[in-house]
């Protein structure tokens, strides 16, 4: 038992780290391509917000670890759940990675999450699934076009007849502000679901045979040992996907670049303050930029760059799902259960 919760923090671990590694770029990738902040200066505070985000807020993280999967019955088979969940989100992921696709790291989980539940045998409420992950999943990326559309078209009336040189450099400013905003909230969305699941492994080990575990709060050792995380993954990240985001699918100007930002960063806010929901910052800003492109002076969208994120972003669930169940039915052939 012990070695399978040890397991589990370390599955976390490495699924925090990966999560910072693959997305955290993400959050200034606008920033260091408008030339509002340099690359090293953007990734030194894209790791020290999302460290602080990380330790804040825990509504969305007790909405994932106690009201999709109904985890109840023997310790291990809870924790092997777990296991199979952060392995199989963190393989998606990496997988999405090497091919410079975005990719919801919050969806990953949650598919492997279904997955895992499905192939052990725990119950699973379709009802919140919807409402909280699927629902979420189809709007957030509409809404963030719209809004981004939308802002794009009031800054360009608004400041239509201001030079450009003074203007880019008052929206390169501003940017350099949101990027310290979307850190934070990415590490608020993302790192407490983490640490939402390595408390239902601790708690299933206290927890009586038969009962259902419920996660009331999460421990500060468990916060911090998933904020260091996803700030050493932020620290590494890689460039790939930022490359497909703000350079190849769209053509942004700073104005445009806040416009994405600011959108994102609204949504992801109500998201996770307002609305307790996961919603992916993954998908919401590169909607947003693609809103961006279609207001005001016509941008450049390239749709061989952006179907492919789309049809990852519909699949995320289901692929971390499938591989879920496949480890999983893996794994019971070979303790032969």
């Amino acid at each position: 038992m012990e070695l399978l919760l040890a397991g589990v923090i370390v599955a976390a671990v490495i699924f925090a780290g990966s999560n910072g590694f693959h997305d955290a770029a993400l959050t200034i990738g606008n920033a260091v391509v408008g030339r509002a902040l340099s690359p090293k200066w953007a990734l030194g505070l894209a790791v020290v917000f999302n460290f602080i985000g990380a330790l804040l807020g825990e509504g969305i993280a007790i909405v994932v670890a106690n009201q999709i999967v109904q985890f109840a019955g023997a310790a291990d088979a809870i924790l092997l759940c777990i296991l199979i969940a952060f392995v199989s989100a963190t393989a998606w992921s990496l997988f999405t990675y090497w091919l410079a696709l975005p990719v919801s790291s919050t969806h990953c989980l949650i598919g492997g999450l279904i997955g895992a539940g499905i192939v052990l045998g725990f119950a699973l409420d379709m009802r919140e699934a919807f409402d909280s992950v699927v629902l979420p999943l189809l709007l957030s990326p509409l809404l963030g076009f719209l809004l981004a559309w939308a802002l794009t078209l009031l800054l360009s009336k608004i400041f239509a007849s201001t030079p450009s040189k003074p203007l880019f450099r008052s929206a390169r400013m501003v940017d350099s502000v949101l990027t310290c905003s979307l850190s934070l909230v990415h590490g608020v969305q993302d790192a407490q679901k983490t640490a939402a699941l390595v408390m239902v492994a601790i708690v299933a080990v206290q927890t009586a045979p038969g009962e259902r575990v419920d996660v009331i709060d999460i421990t500060w050792p468990v916060r911090i040992i998933i904020a260091l995380a996803l700030a050493l993954g932020t620290g590494l990240s890689g460039w790939r996907v930022v490359r497909t985001l703000s350079v190849r699918m769209a053509k942004l100007d700073p104005v445009k670049s806040v416009a994405a930002d600011g959108a994102a960063a609204v949504l992801m806010y109500i998201a996770a303050l307002i609305m307790r929901v996961p919603v992916s910052l993954t998908f919401v800003l590169g909607s947003a930029i693609l809103g961006t492109q279609y207001a005001g002076r016509k941008g450049h969208p390239r749709a061989r760059y952006f179907v492919p994120m789309f049809g990852v972003w519909l699949l995320t669930i289901p692929a971390a799902a499938l591989l879920a169940i496949v480890i999983g039915l893996i794994v019971k052939v070979s303790i032969g259960t």
